[in-house]
């Protein structure tokens, strides 16, 4: 009776932890896989400054600058505000990534990519995928120490809105 009693209490636990774990990712997902960062300058003024600090950091250089916005209404769709993606690349690191066949599946994050857009209440927010979280996700392997050198090049180009990756 102690051992039937002992299991099933070992599995009830199990089954809720599994539980409580899988509802608390699915809480933190947003926060820890995406990034947005007030920013202290209007909008025209973010985004050139994002460019040009790009443009300027050694070995990186912007590849496009979409304007979402033109593409909603373009093609359809409801005016959704100011929204630009920023896409750049470093061509050093993209070579490094991409040199085994193994790591080639991350092309489909290059280039990278930032948005500015201003949200409805005026406010210029700078939004921008979690590199300290995937450079955790692959530590060990080649695609991670190359993500660390990203990251913390990431923060010189964003220093200008005093912002630091973080898991949270």
């Amino acid at each position: 009776m102690n051992k039937i009693s002992l299991f099933v209490g070992i599995a009830l636990g199990l089954v809720f932890s599994i539980f409580v774990v899988g509802i608390s990712l699915k809480i933190a997902a947003p926060s820890v896989l995406l990034k947005e960062i007030a920013s202290p300058y209007e909008f025209e003024k973010t985004l050139k400054i994002l460019e040009d600090r790009l443009n300027a950091k050694e070995g990186w250089h912007v590849t496009e600058i979409i304007d979402q916005q033109q593409e909603i209404i373009t093609h359809g769709g409801a005016d959704a505000g100011k929204v630009k993606i920023i896409k750049f690349c470093n061509a050093k690191y993209a070579s490094e990534m991409l040199s085994a066949d193994e790591s080639k599946v991350m092309s489909t994050n290059m280039p990278l990519s930032i948005s500015v857009y201003e949200k409805s209440d005026g406010r210029v927010m700078i939004g921008l995928s979690n590199g300290y979280m995937m450079a955790r996700l692959f530590s060990g392997r080649d695609e991670g120490l190359i993500m660390q050198k990203v990251v913390s090049e990431m923060e010189e180009i964003l220093s200008f809105t005093h912002f630091r990756f973080t898991i949270f």
